[in-house]
């Protein structure tokens, strides 16, 4: 009896601590994030636009929602075209134009683009399916 008390105090704990690793994690908090905007266009019948906000602090959406990042030195999180149309090496890192905004619609849709998250040294792309605002399976490469 005492090792399954013991047992489900440790299971509790690390599911906690799991929990709390992903709200802080960026790529979860970006694409838990397109899901609630793509839900919130769909739920009011109109269209939402996705800005970012300046200094990689976040993102804003509609009338209140607001997606704040946590701040970690070397961290970036932008939006870009779903295509490279430019794009330049700083550093050895490849460094595209980011886009303004991205609309989310009432079918559920959303404007194509891409997801970019450096955390240091690594540069890792999301390419958004526009159908469903999710990443597509090949997304997610690094590159250095």
């Amino acid at each position: 009896m005492l090792i399954g008390l013991m047992g489900g105090v440790l299971v509790g704990g690390a599911v906690s601590l799991l929990k709390s690793v992903e709200d802080h994690d960026p790529e979860a908090i970006v694409l838990s994030m397109l899901q609630k905007v793509r839900g919130e266009a769909v739920e009011k019948g109109e269209i939402i636009e996705l800005t970012p906000l300046p200094e990689d602090a976040g993102f804003i959406w509609g009338e209140d929602g607001v997606e704040n990042l946590p701040k970690r030195d070397g961290i970036s999180v932008r939006l870009l075209r779903p295509e490279v149309v430019a794009a330049f090496l700083i550093g050895g890192m490849l460094e595209e134009r980011s886009i303004d905004r991205v609309r989310f619609y009432p079918d559920g849709s959303c404007d194509p683009m891409r997801i970019q998250i450096i955390r240091g040294e690594t540069r890792r792309v999301y390419a958004i399916d526009p159908w469903t605002a999710a990443p597509l399976p090949e997304g997610g490469r690094k590159s250095p």
